[in-house]
C-alpha cells in the first residue's frame, strides 16, 4: 500500500526547507519535492530585524534549534558558512544623472547590535543547503530532480504525479514554488491585469572585483553616517530606479570574493529593455559618475537575468487541503528586503495550523484563512510603502521624509516580536505565542497597530499627491509635520528633523533610552501594548541574558561582538585577503 505523507511540499528553497523542518520536528511526515539540485542561487538574500527575530521565535515555538542558527551573522558564520556576509545597517544614497553623489544626499538605518545582531547578507546557495539539511536530519523525505507533472485532489488527499511515472499521496500540499508555483498554474490563480501599484522590472547577478563603498564614496565627515556604508545592504537611488549592492566580503572573516548587484528599474520611466541586460546595466551605470566609480572593477560571475514585471498576485492563497507560501503566492518588489519576512511570517501560522490538523485531520481551507488574509495585507501594505518609494526617488528632501516612515513601522514591528520573545523568556508559557495573532501584533511593521496605521494612510495619501501635481518639498514638509504631530515617535530618534538622515541606534546606551521612552513616556496606546515585558521581569535583564547565551553559544567575543554593542562604527569592511 502506498504510504500517505501528512504534507508535501512543493519547493525546496528556505521557506519550503524551514517549514519542512518544523513539521518533520513535530511528528507529521513530510515528503520535500524539488524539480532543481542545490547548491543553487536564489534571491532574496538581506535580513531585516523582524525576519531574524522571528527566526529566534519559531526555533523556540517549534523546538528546532538549528532555525536560530540563521538569526544572527555570528551564528550564520560559526553554525552555516562563512560565505553570508554582515549586515549593519541599510543606507540610501541618492545620485543624479551626470555629478557625483552629494553626501549629504544620503539616509541609513540601522539593523540590530549584538547580542541580537548583526542581521545576515544569506549566500543563499549555502543558507538553502543546510536548511535542507535539517529538515532531512529531522525526518523529512527529500526527493530532488523530480518534475511534479500532475497534481489531483480528492476528499481525502492529494495524489502528486512525477514526469518520470512515480507518484506520491499527502494529505496536504504546500507550495513553495515562487513565481511558477505549480498550484496557481493549476488552478488559474494569477491576478490579469496584477493589481499592485507597484510596477517594476530588475536586472542582477553576482559580481566579483565590487569596490567597498568607503573606499570610493565621501569621507564620513562629509556624509555623516553612523555605520559603514560597506556593512549592509547598500542602496544607490535615483528618479526611475534604484541598486542594490550585498557584499558577502565585507568582514575578516569572509571566504567568500562574491558580491550580489542588481538594478531594479520603474515600469513607467524605463517600460522596456533597452539591448541585452547586460547593455542596459552598463549603460544606466554610466549615467551616474559615483555608482561608475563604485563598480568599475566589477565583473559579472554567472549569466545575467533580466525580467519583464516583477510584480504578480492572486486571486486565493489557501484551499481546501492547498496553501501557497507568500513567494508562490504574490511578489512586491525587494526594495525594503521585505520577501524573506513575509515568508517567515506565513509559515509560523501554517506550521501551528498543520501541526493541529495531523491530530484532529481537519485540513480545510476555513482553518488557514487567516493565513490569507494577512499575507494578502502585508502585500497591500509593502505595496503602498514600495509604490511612494518609487515616488519619492525624484527627489533626495522626499525620499529623505517618506523612508522614515518605513523607519516608524520598523520600529514598531520589531517592538512587537521583541515584545513576544521577552515574554516568551520570562515565562516559557506557549500561551504567549497566541499573541502572534493578536492585535496588535499580526502581521509585520506594526500594521495591525491602529494609531500607526492611521499615520501611514495618511501619509501614503500625501506621497500619492506627487505624481497629480503636489511640489515634492511641499509633500515632504507634510509627511515630516504628520510624524512630528502623531506622538509616536520616540524621542531620541528625531525622526521629524530632516537634518537628521541616520535612525535606529540599537547599541546598549541607546536601546535602554529607547526602552524608557517606550516604558515611561510613549503614549497610552505604545505602554498598553508595547514594552510591557519590563512589568514581568525587566526587558532589558531579558535582552541581556538572552544575549550572553547567544554570544557564548557562538564564541565571537573576540570578532567584536563587545565593542558593537557599544558602538556603530568599525574599520572591518574591507574584503578579506
Amino acid at each position: 500500500m502506498k504510504k500517505t505523507y501528512d504534507v508535501a511540499i512543493l519547493g525546496s528553497g528556505i521557506g519550503g526547507t524551514l517549514l519542512g523542518s518544523i513539521l518533520a520536528a513535530n511528528g507529521l511526515d513530510v515528503l520535500l519535492l524539488e524539480q532543481g539540485m542545490h547548491p543553487r542561487f536564489a534571491i532574496g538574500e538581506s535580513t531585516v530585524p523582524e525576519t531574524t527575530v522571528l527566526l529566534r521565535l519559531m526555533a523556540k515555538r517549534y523546538g528546532v534549534p538549528e532555525i536560530a542558527h540563521l538569526s544572527n551573522f555570528h551564528a550564520v558564520r560559526s553554525h552555516v558558512s562563512p560565505a553570508c556576509g554582515v549586515k549593519r545597517n541599510f543606507s540610501f544614497h541618492h545620485h543624479e544623472p551626470g555629478v557625483p553623489n552629494d553626501p549629504r544626499h544620503t539616509t541609513q538605518f540601522m539593523t540590530l547590535a549584538p547580542p541580537f545582531g548583526p542581521d545576515i547578507h544569506y549566500f543563499r546557495q549555502d543558507t538553502d543547503a543546510y536548511m535542507l539539511a535539517v529538515a532531512a536530519r529531522r525526518g523529512a523525505t527529500v526527493r530532488q530532480q523530480t518534475q511534479i507533472a500532475e497534481i489531483v485532489f480528492d476528499d481525502d488527499g492529494v495524489e502528486l504525479a512525477t514526469a518520470s511515472g512515480e507518484s506520491f499521496r499527502a494529505r496536504y500540499v504546500v507550495d513553495a514554488g515562487g513565481m511558477m508555483a505549480p498550484l496557481a498554474k493549476k488552478f488559474s490563480l494569477r491576478e490579469d491585469p496584477c493589481p499592485l501599484r507597484t510596477r517594476s522590472r530588475t536586472i542582477f547577478t553576482h559580481m566579483t572585483g565590487v569596490t567597498p563603498y568607503d573606499r570610493i564614496a565621501a569621507p564620513r565627515r562629509e556624509h555623516g553616517l553612523a555605520s559603514p556604508l560597506s556593512q549592509g545592504t547598500l542602496h544607490h537611488i535615483f528618479d526611475g530606479g534604484w541598486f542594490w549592492v550585498i557584499p558577502f566580503d565585507n568582514h575578516p572573516f569572509s571566504t567568500n570574493p562574491l558580491c550580489s548587484v542588481g538594478l531594479t528599474l520603474d515600469l513607467a520611466k524605463h517600460p522596456e529593455p533597452d539591448g541585452t541586460p547586460e547593455e542596459e546595466f552598463w549603460r544606466i551605470v554610466s549615467r551616474y559618475p559615483t555608482i561608475a566609480r563604485h563598480l568599475e572593477n566589477a565583473r559579472a560571475i554567472r549569466p545575467w537575468t533580466g525580467t519583464r514585471r516583477l510584480q504578480y498576485s492572486s486571486t486565493q492563497i489557501v484551499g481546501d487541503r492547498f496553501c501557497l507560501l507568500p513567494h508562490a503566492a504574490a511578489f512586491v518588489d525587494p526594495l525594503f528586503s521585505s520577501g524573506l519576512t513575509v515568508t517567515m511570517s506565513a509559515i509560523n501560522s501554517i506550521a501551528a495550523r498543520l501541526i493541529a490538523a495531523k491530530t484532529d485531520g481537519d485540513f480545510s481551507g476555513e482553518r488557514f484563512r487567516y493565513v490569507e488574509t494577512w499575507t494578502q495585507k502585508l502585500y497591500d501594505y509593502y505595496d503602498r510603502l514600495v509604490s511612494g518609494g518609487y515616488i519619492a526617488f525624484r527627489d533626495f528632501a522626499l525620499w529623505n521624509a517618506w523612508y522614515r516612515y518605513w523607519m516608524i513601522c520598523s520600529l514598531y514591528g520589531n517592538a512587537g516580536v521583541f515584545e513576544i520573545l521577552g515574554r516568551w523568556e520570562a515565562s516559557r508559557d506557549p500561551a504567549v505565542f497566541d499573541l502572534f495573532e493578536t492585535a496588535p501584533y499580526r502581521g509585520l511593521q506594526g500594521c495591525d497597530f491602529e494609531p500607526l496605521q492611521e499615520l501611514f494612510d495618511n501619509a501614503c495619501r500625501v506621497i500619492e499627491s506627487v505624481p497629480a501635481g503636489t511640489a515634492p518639498a511641499d509633500a515632504a514638509a507634510q509627511l515630516l509635520e504628520l510624524l512630528a504631530e502623531s506622538g509616536l515617535v520616540p524621542g531620541p530618534w528625531k525622526l521629524s528633523d530632516p537634518n537628521q538622515r541616520w535612525f535606529g541606534n540599537l547599541t546598549l546606551i541607546p536601546t535602554i533610552r529607547l526602552v524608557a521612552w517606550g516604558r515611561y513616556r510613549s503614549p497610552e496606546a505604545v505602554r498598553r501594548h508595547y514594552f510591557v515585558v519590563g512589568r514581568s521581569g525587566g526587558l532589558v535583564r531579558d535582552l541581556g541574558r538572552i544575549g550572553a547565551y547567544e554570544v557564548g553559544r557562538a564564541g565571537t567575543i573576540v570578532g567584536g561582538v563587545l565593542r558593537d554593542s557599544l558602538k556603530l562604527w568599525n574599520d572591518d569592511w574591507f574584503p578579506a585577503t
